[in-house]
This record gives structure tokens, C-alpha cells and sequence, in this order.
């Protein structure tokens, strides 16, 4: 059996890169083998360089960014996904006139960022 998960259960956190991330699925929300990351970009508001040691899937839902991923730019736009190999360094930036939405979705129940 599953379990609903509220979006409101969990705060959005308030970042100073200019980004609000909320988790929607988690270990701490319950989930054993998935995470489910939403991110909301003001004007210019980005994720710095990191890796992960697992895949990570970006999906922008709205708005237009920019990832750039292993030193390459690539354009991030509404409806685009973006696939993450493990241990690849990665960042996303918000080069659009509004706000960009995006999804992080990642097949561990509590992917680590270094």
C-alpha cells in the first residue's frame, strides 16, 4: 500500500542563490527508493556546481534556464529534461524575464550533493 504525501508537509526552503526548493518525496516524507525535488528560480536564481552519486532527471516545467554539465552549456527550457549521469559536476541557471519551475527527481530515497 502507498501513502499521499500533501505538498504542504514539508516547507519550502528559502535559498540565498535566488532558488525555493520544496521536497515532495523523500526518506523523511516516506518514500523508500525515490526523491522528488521542486524548485522555483527568480530572475537570475541558480543551483551551484555539484555532484550527485546517483542519476538525477531535471524536468523544467516552466520558464528558461540554462545546464551546464561537465563544462558544456546546454539550453533548459519549458518541457525539457535534462539526464544527470552519477558523479557528473552540474548547475542550473534561470536566464529567463520570470520565474522558472523545475523538477529534480532522483532513484535514491536521500541523494547527497557534494
Amino acid at each position: 500500500m502507498g501513502i499521499i504525501i500533501n505538498k504542504l508537509t514539508d516547507s519550502p526552503e528559502v535559498l540565498e542563490t535566488g532558488r525555493t526548493r520544496q521536497w515532495l518525496a523523500n526518506k523523511n516524507l516516506g518514500s523508500e527508493n525515490t526523491s522528488v525535488l521542486e524548485n522555483y528560480f527568480e530572475v537570475g536564481g541558480f543551483v551551484p556546481a555539484h555532484f550527485h552519486e546517483v542519476e538525477e532527471l531535471l524536468i523544467c516545467l516552466d520558464g528558461k534556464g540554462i545546464v551546464i554539465a561537465d563544462g558544456v552549456k546546454y539550453d533548459f527550457n519549458q518541457g525539457d529534461t535534462a539526464i544527470i549521469p552519477p558523479t557528473v559536476i552540474h548547475e542550473v541557471h534561470n536566464v529567463g524575464e520570470s520565474t522558472m519551475r523545475m523538477l529534480g527527481i532522483f532513484p535514491s530515497n536521500q541523494p547527497k550533493s557534494e
